[in-house]
């Protein structure tokens, strides 16, 4: 029986805590006197208010937390933090859409990092700063964030954890998840601390350099300038940039092993480090050379000058396509450039790097190097499986025999996957959107991405001139690819209401 007052006293818990958030933005507002204090509190006060209302239903609750429980808490958090998230937007009138409001708050905590603003620069420090947080908190998941806090209302860390971490598991670094929860959460800071640090040193100004940092380790993408990264035109910070977003798309029991642990032997020999590896340099090559032989020129130059010319238009090259890949593969979204001015070939690795995406166990988003990993794996077992009819082929990841559910699973994705890909694709088409633009939508949304292949919306093309119902859509493909589908949709299946 699924137990309604231990999911209030969750709930009201949680929305609690994104109200203590938006006081911190309340701060940020009376720190550059923008005088819009009275505009912040209507949405602090609400969210109290609300949160206090569930936390007091529940307080008196039985403790017997169960798994359903678990799914309806992580379904349920994410819209919710997102409804209430979308007030200070309204509240401090930086829009009258509603569709706007939630699909910029959505976007925000699932770490897409596409914005439906047309003038991000026009936008108050404090309503920048709560766009950026909302990155930072849903970048490690708002669950686990609270999976340290959960255990002394009386609610079980165990079955939050196998509900928010759905799909391929990240795995435990100590037997109590709370325990693994705060290594985690030490190593993100840790991250978030050094990148802010780095953008500093780099020439950003103090608010810029904390917003950026946010939004990198979360590989979210929001920026504090409508031209993102390219408002600085500095490579030193693409180039640091490139760096900490392929840091925090790296699984984080690998980094903490690495950082923490000096486990490199271990850390170096993960399959699917190792292919993201190869695959990132895969297609920074191949990008790099269509650049090149695309924008060089030269010939009635000297030889000298040409030598100086070819290198400087190598390292251009080399480092928008370094940006760029690391920024579409880690799913952060940030932007130096205009890609659909691109060779087409480039369109084509971006597409591909964008739907595989980074490493289980980060705060990326896309299908997931593991998933691809797992597959190609299974492929080749099968040529083996034809050829030895007879012979008993386990397949193997990091000398682990993958197991028969895990293998399930990442069918089962994989086909979720294209279902809601190619079904609000065809939607969107029939909203009136060209095919290239939908389809690049429609990836960028459920792959959490930002940037997106298109004509009419493009890399630096604001979502504000889409239809309500195209942003409403786009907003559930975020939110279905954050909880890599089966959280949220496992509450829509009628036997999850079933007794057993």
């Amino acid at each position: 029986m699924i137990n309604l007052r231990i999911i209030a006293k969750a709930l009201g818990g949680l929305i609690l805590l994104e109200a203590f958030l938006m006081g911190i933005c309340l701060g940020v507002s009376l720190l550059y006197c923008e005088g819009l204090w009275l505009r912040w509190l209507i949405p602090i006060a609400i969210t109290i208010v609300v949160g206090a209302i569930l936390f007091l239903f529940g307080r008196n609750a039985q403790r017997n937390f169960g798994r359903r429980d678990g799914y309806l808490v992580v379904s349920s958090t994410w819209i919710i933090f997102s409804l209430f998230g979308m007030l200070p937007f309204l509240s401090t009138e930086c829009t009258d859409r509603v569709s706007i409001a939630f699909f910029e708050t959505m976007s925000g905590f699932s770490t897409t990092g596409a914005s439906a603003f047309e003038d991000i620069d026009a936008l108050p420090h404090s309503i920048l700063f709560w766009r950026s947080l909302t990155h930072w908190i849903g970048g490690m998941g708002i669950i686990f964030f609270t999976l340290a806090v959960l255990p002394a209302l009386g609610i079980g860390e165990q079955k939050l954890f196998a509900a928010e971490a759905t799909g391929i598991r990240i795995g435990k670094l100590h037997p109590k998840i709370s325990t693994t929860a705060h290594w985690l959460w030490s190593l993100y800071f840790l991250l978030t601390g050094s990148c802010i640090t780095a953008y500093y040193f780099c020439g950003m100004n103090i608010f810029d350099a904390i917003n950026h940092g946010l939004s990198t380790i979360a590989t979210g993408g929001f920026s504090t300038h409508t031209d993102s990264i390219g408002y600085f035109h500095s490579p030193l910070i693409e180039y640091v940039s490139v760096l900490f977003m392929w840091l925090a798309s790296c699984n984080f029991t690998l980094l903490y092993l690495l950082l923490i642990k000096r486990r490199f032997k271990q850390v170096f020999h993960d399959n699917e480090l190792r292919f993201y590896l190869w695959l990132t340099f895969g297609s920074v090559v191949v990008i790099t050379i269509a650049l090149f032989f695309t924008h060089s020129s030269g010939a009635s130059l000297s030889l000298h000058e040409h030598a100086l010319v070819g290198w400087k238009g190598f390292e251009e090259s080399f480092r928008a396509a370094l940006f760029n890949v690391v920024s579409l593969q880690t799913t952060t979204g940030f932007t130096n450039d205009d890609f659909m001015l691109w060779p087409k070939i480039c369109w084509l690795t971006i597409t591909i790097i964008s739907v595989i995406g980074a490493c289980s166990g980060s705060t990326s988003g896309g299908v997931k190097v593991v998933r691809i990993v797992i597959a190609l794996k299974l492929i080749w077992s099968e040529f083996k499986q034809i050829l030895h009819p007879r012979a008993v082929l386990p397949v193997r990841l990091n000398d682990s025999v993958i197991e028969r559910p895990v293998i399930h699973a990442v069918i089962a994705y994989t086909f979720l996957y294209i279902i809601l890909v190619v079904g609000g694709t065809g939607i969107m088409i029939l909203l009136h959107l060209p095919v290239l633009d939908a389809m690049g939508l429609a990836i960028s949304s459920f792959s959490n991405i930002g940037p997106t292949v298109g004509h009419d919306i493009g890399p630096l093309t604001s979502w504000g001139g889409l239809s309500a119902p195209i942003l409403w859509l786009n907003s559930f493909l975020m939110l279905a690819g954050r909880l890599e589908v089966f959280s949220l949709l496992l509450p829509l299946v009628p036997a999850f209401w079933r007794d057993h």
